[in-house]
């Protein structure tokens, strides 16, 4: 075969998968955030009812600490 045609071909075959490679991997570490940002409703229950005026997980969220600061 020529090389003209490797030439052509192997960038239309290797871009694709470089960039659907890519689009996973972005996609994987938004789900991530996304969990992280997840708080535990008993967790959250058990300290309310344990006296807690703030719950630590939601001033993590709302950096309550940093604001103070």
């Amino acid at each position: 075969m020529p090389v003209e045609f490797y030439i052509l071909v192997i960038p239309f075959c290797a871009i694709p998968v470089f960039l659907v490679s890519i689009d996973y991997l972005n996609k994987s570490a938004e789900l991530e955030r996304r969990k992280d940002n997840i708080i535990d409703f008993d967790k959250f229950i058990r300290r309310q009812e344990e006296g807690d005026a703030v719950d630590s997980d939601i001033a993590e969220l709302l950096d309550i600490n940093k604001k103070a600061a």
